[in-house]
């Protein structure tokens, strides 16, 4: 195990600055760590020089057609202040309380994720890797009173160093024991479908873009269109809603102007009555439609732009084999 590497150190940016703001009052905590977040996103976008050409490179290349140069050259170091933001909130999360989560977020569309609860099948959160979408707004859900289970991977990657085992790994997942998380390494299912069976919610992230996408063979992963390209995801989220006939709602985290975060729960997709791989990839196309706008609109709220992977994964497509996508751009928040 090596001591420390290269990419430890943006943590340790991360880990410094989320012990100076715990000494601060929890009244103003919430503000400074904001102000804290943009000089450390400052300071990350110049250091880490070849992860910010990496980002640069995949943004021209997937918004080249989209957006004008200009705004994507402003997304880059915004995307790097907006992460270190997401990162230093998961570390308040602790400490918050609902009066808190009440000042700092708001809810659309709550009544089509209780509808679907209603039904008393549970329900499927279709989330992206997308604005606040760690355990901020997991907590704003979780003190709404809404039955969580989330979905999500520890934050330890393959072959850590020392440093970030024992220094950035502790503060980096310290409000993880707050939620009954599901770890989907492994072998997972049982406790997926008696989530779904106790009427609770499955918070599933729908882009997940890593190793195990390029090793699976279709249908257990196929392509969707997302801006002029075919992107590769996993099915597993769709497949089980069909066998459990659990309705999947799109869901994304959006910031506030001045601060603080909408929760955006869409009505639910309607998934295609064909079991076959073209109705599975009818129902990803469904989804990738409902995130492109907000895509266009926040480019820098997507993690997946740092991926190395990223254009590995997603292959251009000429315009007559390109699905048409309604693009239905939100309104600001």
């Amino acid at each position: 195990m090596a001591f420390i590497k290269k990419s430890d150190l943006p943590f340790l940016g991360f880990v410094a600055a989320a012990l100076s703001l715990r000494l601060l009052p929890r009244a103003v905590r919430f503000k400074w760590t904001q102000v804290v977040a943009k000089s450390l996103g400052q300071a990350w976008h110049r250091v880490d020089r070849s992860d910010a050409a990496l980002t640069r490179q995949n943004m021209l290349k997937v918004l080249g057609g989209y957006l004008p140069a200009e705004k994507i050259e402003a997304a880059v170091p915004a995307l790097y202040q907006h992460f270190a933001l997401d990162k230093l909130l998961a570390d308040i999360v602790p400490s918050l309380n609902r009066a808190d989560m009440n000042r700092i977020s708001v809810v659309e569309g709550e009544e089509h994720l209780q509808a679907v609860l209603a039904q008393g099948r549970g329900a499927i959160l279709l989330a992206t890797h997308f604005g606040y979408f760690s355990y901020i707004s997991m907590l704003a859900m979780k003190l709404r009173g809404y039955p969580l289970v989330p979905v999500v991977r520890e934050e330890m990657p393959s072959n850590p160093s020392w440093v970030y085992k024992h220094i950035v790994y502790p503060v980096r997942a310290a409000a993880r024991p707050l939620f009954d998380i599901i770890n989907p390494t492994g072998t997972p299912q049982h406790k997926l479908i008696e989530t779904l069976r106790q009427n609770k919610i499955l918070l599933i992230f729908g882009d997940v873009l890593d190793d195990e996408v390029r090793q699976l063979a279709a249908p257990n992963v196929l392509p969707a269109p997302l801006l002029g390209h075919l992107v590769s995801l996993k099915t597993g989220p769709f497949r089980l809603a069909r066998w459990l006939n659990v309705p999947m709602i799109p869901y994304f985290v959006r910031p506030l102007a001045g601060g603080g975060f909408k929760l955006v729960f869409e009505a639910p997709l309607a998934l295609s009555p064909d079991n076959s791989p073209s109705g599975l990839m009818a129902d990803l196309a469904a989804y990738t439609s409902r995130f492109e706008p907000y895509l266009l609109q926040n480019p820098e709220l997507w993690a997946h732009w740092r991926h190395e992977l990223l254009l590995d994964l997603m292959s251009p497509v000429t315009s007559e084999r390109a699905p048409t996508l309604e693009v239905r751009l939100p309104q600001p928040a």
